[in-house]
């Protein structure tokens, strides 16, 4: 996270001292624009802010506590990578595509996040695939390892997620599309 926090003030400062940059994006014709790149970037700073700090921190131990903490950090997760899509798309002018460059880690915390929520019980499952329901209580675990209970075909498991390695893995994923958004600011805009 401290690498994305970096890389987002690296972005902003270019942005203060690019005369270029800023007669493109506060031209009134691309409004749009620069309310997607202005607004990202707060949600940018906010939520990687905030997941810093509770990594640092941990979870609680009060487990109703840790369990909205852990929906907190997922849900600030989410909100980061949507900010990050956003400022790439306005800066390289192209859609973000997790798939075609393979941000394992990016989906990985994503599914994960659904998959935990029991989002995909029956949403986009091929009625040919049986049906997965799962729940995670209230003794989740922790950065080390998160656990949930999934339900398949009438067999029940309790996979184990190393959560602090994936969020580490996404944030080096989430660095690497900043960087290509730096990049692409210094190329437009010298």
């Amino acid at each position: 996270m401290k690498r994305i926090a970096e890389l987002r003030a690296e972005i902003y400062d270019y942005f203060q001292a690019s005369a270029s940059c800023q007669k493109f994006f506060l031209d009134s014709s691309h409004d749009d624009k620069y309310a997607a790149y202005y607004n990202s970037m707060f949600l940018l700073q906010d939520t990687t802010e905030s997941l810093m700090l509770h990594r640092e921190n941990g979870f609680s131990s009060n487990p109703l506590t840790a369990y909205l903490e852990f929906w907190g950090v997922m849900q600030a997760a989410i909100v980061q990578q949507d900010a990050i899509v956003e400022i790439y798309e306005v800066i390289v002018g192209s859609a973000l595509n997790d798939k075609a460059i393979d941000l394992r880690a990016w989906r990985d915390l994503r599914e994960l996040r659904n998959l935990c929520a029991g989002h995909p019980a029956k949403k986009n499952r091929p009625r040919t695939q049986p049906l997965v329901r799962t729940f995670m209580g209230r003794m989740f675990g922790d950065y080390n390892g998160i656990t949930y209970e999934r339900w398949q075909q009438g067999v029940v498991s309790h996979p184990l997620v190393p959560f602090g390695t994936l969020l580490g893995n996404y944030a080096s994923e989430a660095g690497t599309q900043l960087e290509t958004v730096l990049v692409a600011m210094k190329e437009r805009w010298p």
